[in-house]
């Protein structure tokens, strides 16, 4: 089995270092480290096709583009790895700027599909868990998508036939899992996942609802979600993230200037509109809420302001694993993952032993997989004296720095093979 493993692509941002729109010509062109991505995986496997190149989320980016801009330039991008004869399938597991794909394949399948068949909707299904089993002594690996169609004609994929496939001629097959993929092999459970759970943007509805709703919420155990049900109370704010920004018209720019700005600590932006909104507020407010209730909005703007300039965002950020509050939610995903483990053992008689290590994007950090530096996590559900690895692919985006110069963080592509294991390189950086 040959695998290859990247995320954080985000096609349609035009500073993507895979495929972008070249400003002078208009014409999608691949990106500074495209050939090199393509040589590494080459190289690696003697030229061989991928089995397998898994996604692991903000791959196609639709919450700073167009749905337009993103699908051409993910077009492009597609159309190029199969005529490179890259891989035979890809598996996608969106991550939050492309949340929006994840929800596409559940109307498709859910809604769509059916009510063209005369029959009526099902439920979405928040979570579909992406299970290689590498273990002997089985003569041949395993994909499996639990409850998911099989196909059974012959010389066809296993699963795939979705809409994303259409992107190539001839097709690709595209295989659909959200939020967790599992690899199984003799002596370890890796799971690959994109990682935006464990940031507070993307896991506070579910955090804070667990809080706050505590006996009224009607979940499966009192004290902890399962993987569906994290997906689920966490849906409203992805979906907003995801899509629903960079669909947004005239505002799409203005709220893409202003997190630029934020992600590299400027707030000439939130500032000026901070200021025309007081204004505006205080218009409104004039003889109805009194001097002490416009003080106490303008404390809570400048308090708004500082706490931005003060936290520290995910991207680009070393010491993110590092943090308290991080590691907590991490614990939160993790026994909701142990969770799934569970009830796929119960539910579809599939055996995953606990997980020991994860491989997530998001960040933008590279963590090699050789790293000697790969953050430990004590987790208490493992044997006494083994900690949980965790290491990160990167991203494929350049940082501006304070001086408006582009430096690259890098990205670290892994891969597996069922004679070697695990193994990573790095693009664009120094290890």
């Amino acid at each position: 089995m040959r695998i290859a493993v990247i995320s954080d692509v985000h096609l349609g941002n035009p500073k993507s270092y895979m495929a972008h729109r070249d400003q002078n010509s208009g014409e999608i062109v691949p990106g500074k480290y495209f050939n090199d991505f393509i040589s590494a995986i080459k190289n690696k496997f003697n030229n061989k096709s991928l089995d397998y190149l898994v996604l692991l989320g903000d791959v196609l980016d639709f919450s700073v583009t167009s749905y337009i801009e993103a699908y051409d330039i993910g077009k492009f991008f597609f159309q190029k790895l199969r005529d490179e004869k890259l891989t035979d399938e890809i598996i996608y597991i969106p991550g939050n700027h492309d949340f929006d794909i994840w929800d596409t394949v559940q109307y498709q399948l859910n809604i769509t599909n059916r009510v063209i068949r005369g029959k009526s909707p099902k439920e979405f299904r928040m979570s579909v868990p992406v299970i290689f089993d590498d273990r002997k002594p089985k003569s041949f690996w395993k994909l499996t998508l639990p409850k998911v169609r099989i196909h059974k004609q012959k010389g066809t994929p296993k699963y795939a036939g979705l809409f994303l496939d259409y992107l190539t001629s001839p097709p690709t097959p595209f295989n659909f899992g959200f939020p967790n993929l599992y690899l199984v092999n003799d002596s370890e459970t890796i799971i690959m996942t994109h990682g935006n759970y464990m940031d507070m943007y993307w896991s506070f509805l579910s955090r804070w609802g667990m809080k706050v709703f505590r006996g009224d919420l009607k979940i499966k155990k009192h004290d902890m979600l399962d993987m569906s049900e994290l997906v689920a109370m966490n849906l409203p704010i992805c979906e907003l993230e995801s899509a629903a920004v960079g669909q947004s018209g005239p505002l799409t720019e203005i709220i893409q200037k202003i997190q630029s700005e934020l992600t590299e600590r400027k707030f000439d932006s939130v500032n000026k509109y901070s200021e025309r909104l007081k204004k505006e507020l205080a218009a409104m407010w004039k003889g109805v809420t009194g001097r002490t209730n416009r003080i106490y909005f303008n404390l809570l703007i400048k308090k708004m302001i500082k706490a931005l300039s003060t936290v520290n965002l995910a991207r680009y950020n070393e010491e993110f694993l590092t943090n308290p509050v991080v590691r907590q939610r991490f614990m939160d995903y993790y026994h909701s993952t142990l969770y799934e483990i569970e009830e796929l053992k119960k539910h579809d008689d599939i055996e995953i032993p606990q997980p020991v290590g994860m491989i997530f994007g998001h960040t933008h950090q590279p963590i090699p997989w050789a790293s000697v530096d790969a953050p430990e996590i004590n987790v208490p559900e493992l044997p006494s004296g083994q900690k949980f690895k965790i290491y990160n692919t990167g991203g494929w985006l350049p940082k501006t720095d304070n001086d408006g110069e582009e430096f690259f963080f890098g990205a670290e592509i892994f891969f597996y093979d069922s004679k070697e294991g695990f193994s990573s390189t790095g693009i664009g950086y120094t290890k």
